[in-house]
């Protein structure tokens, strides 16, 4: 539907990507797939073992005692490790809000280059007299 009203070769690159990512395909466009048990059960019985572990794990923590004190007193000795773990959550929320508004910045840059671009054809157009 909107291939008929904007041909392909008046997109940008950016917007050519958005268009092919947003396409939606027709019904039955694929085959439809079988199950597949055996990925299925397989993946299942791994989880199952991790499931297990974990309660096990947990279970039986006491012998962990030992590994976890040294642990827990390297951390104390070193408050700078443990306000770097603490502060990561924010550093990356940080970042990634900073990668968001960097494309947001970049968007507008090219909204306004292609406006430019449109009144300098049309300057060119007209002949470049505006009086």
């Amino acid at each position: 539907m909107l291939r008929s009203i904007m041909p392909q070769a008046t997109l940008t690159p950016p917007e050519a990507a958005l268009r092919a990512d947003a396409e939606v395909n027709p019904a039955d466009a694929y085959r439809r797939g079988a199950m597949r048990w055996g990925y299925f059960v397989i993946l299942n019985a791994i989880a199952a073992v991790v499931a297990v572990a974990f309660f096990v794990g947990v279970f039986y923590a006491e012998s962990l005692d030992p590994y976890l004190q040294g642990t827990y007193d390297w951390l104390l000795a070193h408050p700078g490790a443990t306000s770097a773990m603490a502060f990561s959550p924010l550093a990356a929320s940080l970042l990634v809000g900073y990668g968001y508004a960097m494309r947001a910045r970049k968007r507008k840059l090219a909204a306004a280059a292609r406006e430019a671009k449109a009144a300098d054809r049309r300057d060119a157009e007209t002949g470049g007299d505006d009086r």
